[in-house]
């Protein structure tokens, strides 16, 4: 049974729901930088600093969604975090088209839903869950 009235609970917020969109300013952030690699002391492979990135995403999306729902099956939420992750990566390549120095990449987007998966099968992992658990 999903709990919206968590959505009620200011604890809930903070801990859970303003985490996710505190990281989706970050991913903005990150990607209205001209040369977001000049932002790091290593050189990170492009795909790889969207697979990780994205990861945290996945990761964070998926304690929300399990926050919510007492009971919730992990397969619904792992694909509701995976379509999270490729729709938000969508608006990300959709928004660097507007970024001088920056274009649109389908293997971005790619990396981003990967990353998403990555990051909510992790969360899945640290919990002991497996696809078809139920929480």
């Amino acid at each position: 049974m999903i709990r919206y009235g968590r959505l009620n609970d200011r604890c809930f917020v903070l801990s859970h729901l303003l985490p996710v969109l505190l990281y989706c300013l970050l991913i903005f952030w990150l990607s209205a930088q001209s040369d977001p690699a000049a932002l790091s002391p290593v050189k990170i492979p492009d795909k790889l600093a969207h697979l990780v990135l994205y990861s945290g995403f996945g990761f964070l999306v998926m304690r929300f969604l399990m926050g919510l729902e007492e009971n919730g099956d992990v397969v619904r939420f792992l694909v509701w975090t995976l379509t999270a992750a490729l729709i938000y990566g969508l608006s990300d390549e959709i928004h660097q088209l507007y970024v001088p120095g920056r274009e649109f990449s389908w293997m971005d987007l790619l990396a981003d839903g990967a990353g998403g998966y990555l990051g909510a099968r992790v969360w899945m992992m640290l919990h002991g869950l497996k696809r078809g658990d139920l929480k």
